[in-house]
């Protein structure tokens, strides 16, 4: 049965749009005589476009803010004589006259010269042109965001797009094996913010979520990053904590042929493997009239890297006595992983200028990471003997285990539009493809039994590092011959996720009186087909004779494992594992399909969301006033199974099941910005956000286990949640470039989502324990900015090279559940961390530059338990990273990149610092290699 939350409404809708125009066209026609003024802003010395210069036109209300190729557009000039004002960060002021003529356009480029210092030394060059251009667009936007520049990329030793965004004030990563995966924004989860290439939300390669892991992207494509923390109604709405845009490059960022190679090596001191990479860059602009821009890019690099990681479980245990042990460790296991990580990333543009103020483009983008991954481990298992007392137990097990894993994501993109100025009127449109897909074509997973039963002696002196002693003699467990083959798990997972977006934007310019305004509205669909395609089976042996685990080991060696705290876990060869299972399937290994993890984790979902938004900008003085609204309508068809279990626990029936939905979002924002000064700002938005449920949390599936009453079922009428956001900033750039800036943000959310565990009450199944995620009371997340970044170039002599780059964010959240009955208060948001912090120092001076950064996340609850005592949290992380360079000649560089130079290991604790239950060390690795420009 279709079901349709209250919204906005279609009708309202319409009326909205009809009021806009009315107005849009009233305003317009009280526009006085006047004409246009058009130009480029660029760099005396090099030519190069400078995004984000502040262009006014003096006396007047008038002005506008460069866009990336350096363009400015000042509309509704009075005829006459006027003196154009530019001020860019870093360089020295511009002041030129201008004469306008009625009803005409007339064009004013204009060159920038470069700051200089006391002697006559250039201030401007390498980091330092990044960071003017990253502050310089800061401070000219409308809204609340933070920019990054390719050259500011460049020198961080940051691989993927998720390590450059975690040095933004208030940003915070999820790690994998050491690489920031997913980006968490102002201590809220990666599901409530969104990324997009080039405006364009990027479909997610896994099944279960919608955000998308940011190590598959290579930082080095990329002509920024920008991080919106308040967005405007020109923006989808899927961004409560905040909205991460990736730019991609163009040709006609720059004036003229971009060429850049670069190539090098690495290492990795844990597993001492080499790490490979390369890129090329190239870009021109050809035709007679150089109407036509090209820009190609490719990077690529193999990472051989590894890990050592121990993990525990702590819970309840029965001691002989008759007393209890609450939290006594029931299972520890000894990991070592080791993997080759392969990242692929094309991408291209093409961009055709028909005439001044009329472009057609076409961009794409193609990123492919590959992870091929062993994993080896020993399985300590007291829960499964007799506890004599809380360290103390008989008859326990020791297990082995093995994974074999080849996991593919592959993401692309491809864009085609344009962008027209007819008059008084802007027009830009585009339609997009996006393309995700996860692809598990070979992954298993195998254990074996010890032959023996032993005792155990548990030393918990240090509960980072457990240690035990057995009643078999030191070095039993170790032997791979008192091990058989038990069983093997086979994966063979397919998750696609493809979007098709349209969308237009129309811009009028107006004048109320003397103060300058531009309506806008537009449209968007996203038309979205995702689907999961689960199949695992398990297989047992059914041969005369056992299988002993020295068939599948080899001469793998781990020295030093987790700093020689124990023996490396047995030394399995993925090779040998591969040729039994190929060499045995369907004869003496005979398997069945794990129904409930296959088919209760298969589905089939469409996902239209269709938006409309209406917004105006208003300059009075020194003050701007961005106010509009956005509507989105979203449309769910979910297709998902019942699996069901008999009273012995047997696999009984599969049905499928189908379910749609659709709601509405009616989302009003305000932006206001001050200039007090022409380098001082102070900002504030109301905005409204939302966050649409995870895609799994939205299949209507059914695992029913009649053996054990109990149930675990998908929810499909959940709704988004929701936000009230209000942020209130001030900022102050320093023209020897830097920034020193304060703020605070407080989002009230609504319907927030959470994992619950209930007893029905009523029905065929009365009486069932039912875990399913439901949504929850409100919660609020209230938090404090500062950061500090400024080049010291005030300082006399070789101290003038050295820069600051600082920032800290506190946050404080507040939400409650019911679980199982019981009402839960005063739980922090999941990915909230109270503290987050970035310090660096930087130098450069003689074609010399270098960084040294310091990244802090405090810890943040990961999974909630059963109660506090039981909560899961991600544990603090602290790490040290190091980038240098030096420039040989004109056009060659080397460069050097070294990472987490402490051994900072990931680290998760379950409910108290002192039960951890996983501990994953990396050590450091580095790059160092030669970039050729020109």
């Amino acid at each position: 049965m279709r079901t349709r939350s209250r919204g906005w409404g279609l009708a309202n809708f319409n009326g909205a749009l009809v009021i806009f125009l009315a107005l849009m066209l009233a305003a317009t026609a009280l526009m006085a005589q006047s004409g246009r003024i058009t130009g480029k802003v660029v760099d005396a010395k090099s030519g190069a476009f400078l995004p984000g210069a502040n262009v006014l036109v003096q006396g007047t209300q008038l002005g506008a803010a460069s866009d990336r190729q350096g363009r400015y557009t000042i509309e509704n000039v009075p005829a006459g004589a006027h003196t154009l004002v530019v001020s860019y960060l870093g360089y020295e002021r511009y002041t030129g006259d201008v004469t306008v003529t009625a009803g005409a356009d007339v064009k004013r480029d204009i060159t920038l010269q470069i700051s200089y210092i006391e002697g006559g030394e250039v201030v401007v060059n390498g980091l330092r042109v990044g960071q003017i251009k990253a502050l310089s667009q800061q401070r000219t936007a409308a809204k609340i965001e933070n920019v990054v520049d390719s050259e500011q990329m460049q020198r961080f030793p940051d691989v993927n797009s998720a390590e450059v965004v975690q040095r933004i004030p208030g940003v915070a990563v999820e790690r994998d094996q050491g690489e920031g995966r997913y980006v968490l924004v102002r201590g809220m989860s990666a599901q409530l913010s969104s990324v997009t290439i080039n405006g364009e939300k990027i479909p997610s390669p896994q099944g279960d979520v919608r955000y998308v892991a940011l190590d598959a992207i290579a930082a080095d494509q990329l002509a920024g990053i920008e991080v919106t923390k308040a967005i405007t109604p020109d923006m989808d709405a899927n961004a409560i904590g905040g909205s991460v845009n990736l730019r991609t490059k163009s040709a006609l960022d720059y004036p003229g042929r971009v060429f850049s190679l670069t190539a090098g090596s690495g290492y990795d001191n844990l597993r001492g493997k080499p790490i490979l990479q390369g890129g090329v860059t190239y870009g021109s602009h050809f035709g007679e009239a150089q109407n036509i821009g090209l820009m190609f890019s490719a990077s690529f690099q193999r990472s051989q890297r590894g890990s050592d990681n121990n993990e525990m479980e702590w819970g309840g245990a029965d001691l002989a006595d008759g007393s209890e042990a609450d939290f006594a460790l029931q299972n520890m296991e000894m990991r070592d992983y080791a993997f080759i990580r392969d990242r692929l990333t094309l991408s291209g543009t093409a961009d055709y200028l028909l005439k001044p103020g009329h472009k057609f483009f076409l961009s794409g983008l193609f990123s492919r990471y590959d992870d091929s991954e062993s994993r080896r481990a020993l399985v300590i298992l007291p829960e499964d003997g007799e506890y004599q007392t809380a360290t103390s137990i008989t008859e326990g097990k020791i297990e082995a285990a093995f994974r074999n894993r080849d996991q593919n994501q592959t993401i692309y993109n491809i864009a085609a539009g344009g962008e027209h100025q007819f008059s008084k009127v802007k027009l830009d449109y585009r339609l997009s493809y996006s393309y995700a897909a996860e692809d598990e074509p070979k992954h298993m997973e195998a254990g074996f039994e010890m032959d023996e039963d032993p005792d155990f002696e548990l030393d918990l002196s240090d509960p980072d590092i457990p240690k035990w002693t057995t009643n078999l003699g030191a070095g039993y467990e170790y032997d791979p011959g008192h091990f058989t083959f038990d069983k093997l798990e086979w994966h063979d997972n397919l998750t696609t996720d493809k979007d098709i977006n349209g969308q237009f934007n129309l811009e009028i310019p107006y004048m109320l009186g003397v103060n300058p305004g531009t309506f806008k509205l537009g449209a968007k669909a996203t038309l979205k087909n995702k689907n999961r395609n689960e199949n695992i089976w398990e297989y047992g042996w059914e041969g005369d004779d056992d299988v002993l685990m020295t068939d599948f080991v080899g001469d793998y060696k781990n020295e030093g494992f987790l700093d020689n705290a124990y023996r490396q876990p047995p030394a399995f060869d993925p090779d040998k594992s591969w040729a039994f299972f190929d060499a045995n399937q369907g004869n003496l290994l005979e398997g069945e399909i794990l129904y409930e993890d296959s088919d209760g984790a298969t589905y089939d979902a469409t996902e239209d969301v269709y938006a409309f938004y209406g917004m105006t900008t208003l300059n009075f003085g020194n003050l701007m006033a961005l106010a509009g609204f956005r509507d989105e309508m979203t449309k769910n068809d979910y297709t998902g199974h019942e699996v069901v279990f008999n009273e012995e626990g047997d696999y009984e029936s599969t049905t499928e099941i189908t379910k749609t939905s659709d709601y509405n979002n009616f989302l009003p924002m305000l932006h206001l910005r001050y200039r007090v000064t022409p380098n001082t700002n102070l900002r504030a938005a109301l905005t409204t956000g939302l966050a649409r449920p995870n895609y799994e949390a939205l299949v209507p599936f059914r695992i029913i286990n009649r053996e054990d009453e109990e149930m675990s079922i998908g929810n499909p009428d959940l709704k988004p949640t929701t936000s009230l956001n209000l942020d209130l900033l001030a900022e102050h750039y320093f023209q020897g470039i830097g920034l020193l800036s304060g703020g605070v943000f407080h989002k009230q959310l609504k319907k927030t989502m959470y994992p619950s565990q209930y007893e029905l009450e009523e029905g065929a199944y009365e009486g069932y324990e039912v875990e399913q995620i439901v949504q929850g009371d409100d919660a609020t997340l209230t938090g404090l900015e500062l950061n500090w970044q400024q080049q010291l170039t005030f300082l006399p002599g070789w101290m003038s090279g050295f820069g600051v780059y600082a920032n800290y964010t506190w946050t404080s959240s507040d939400a409650s559940i019911v679980f199982d009955g019981e009402e839960r208060t005063g739980i922090p948001l999941a990915g909230q961390s109270a503290n987050i912090a970035n310090f660096a120092i930087s130098y450069e001076k003689g074609g010399f530059t270098g960084r040294v950064g310091l990244n802090y996340h405090g810890k943040f609850l990961y999974e909630l338990g059963d109660s506090e005592d039981e909560d899961v949290y991600y544990d603090n992380h602290i790490q040290w990273d190091l980038a240098a360079s030096q420039q040989i000649t004109r056009n060659v560089q080397f460069y050097l990149q070294a990472i987490n130079l402490n051994n900072e290991p990931m680290r998760y604790y379950f409910g108290d610092t002192l039960r951890p239950i996983q501990r994953e060390f990396y050590s450091w690795w580095m790059h160092a290699g030669f970039k050729f420009e020109m």
